[in-house]
């Protein structure tokens, strides 16, 4: 199974659609949030760019697992629009799904119980877990130390960990911190026509 798994698209147009051309070379696309620019200084506001995400994933018409991130939030914090999305090809927020005998898990980027995704082989976050180089800057570590201490402890042990959130990590892959645990973040251009992503093959 071939799996592209890219993050922070950042509302730029170009980089969905080169998802939207190049998405038959992949069994299934992973987006880990921020699908809008709340700072965007296009004619788009909040509603309308969520409605364009909402339909292009629909007509997508391809298995997509996706979760939010903090751009992707409403004024009071929730996250309807990506949520209440009815496809039987997308998979969001605090649901799992066995897709070709792998489980995906989505965590949201608030309100999510991680002992939800026990038993997930691949596990979709915004925010990658701390104390890792996907989480890391040269200054600062922006990981989630909750999501550090669901592995450190098993009490969720995926085989992969898909993220994003922090555009120029020190690594874009990390496998030491946790064994057995790959955990991936493609990283972002936000002005690029490519989306940073990587391809996964199980």
């Amino acid at each position: 199974m071939n799996i592209l798994v890219t993050c922070d698209l950042h509302f730029n147009l170009e980089q969905f659609r080169w998802l939207e051309k190049h998405k038959e070379s992949y069994d299934c696309l992973c987006l880990t949030g921020d699908f809008l620019d709340k700072h965007s200084d296009q004619l788009y506001q909040f509603q309308q760019q969520a409605d364009w995400v909402c339909k292009w994933m629909l007509d997508l018409n391809k298995q997509i697992f996706v979760c939010s991130g903090n751009h992707d939030l409403d004024e009071v914090g929730e996250c309807d629009w990506l949520n209440n999305i009815k496809s039987s090809k997308i998979c969001s927020d605090n649901k799992t799904q066995l897709f070709n005998e792998i489980k995906f898990g989505c965590i949201p980027y608030l309100g999510g119980n991680l002992s939800d995704f026990y038993g997930c082989d691949i596990l979709l976050t915004h925010i990658p877990p701390s104390k890792t180089d996907t989480a890391r800057t040269m200054r600062q570590d922006f990981g989630d130390k909750e999501l550090s201490r669901a592995l450190k402890d098993r009490s969720i042990t995926p085989r992969y960990i898909f993220c994003g959130h922090v555009e120029k990590p020190l690594a874009n892959i990390d496998n030491k911190k946790f064994p057995g645990v790959e955990i991936i973040n493609p990283g972002a251009e936000r002005g690029a026509s490519v989306p940073n992503h990587k391809i996964i093959v199980i």
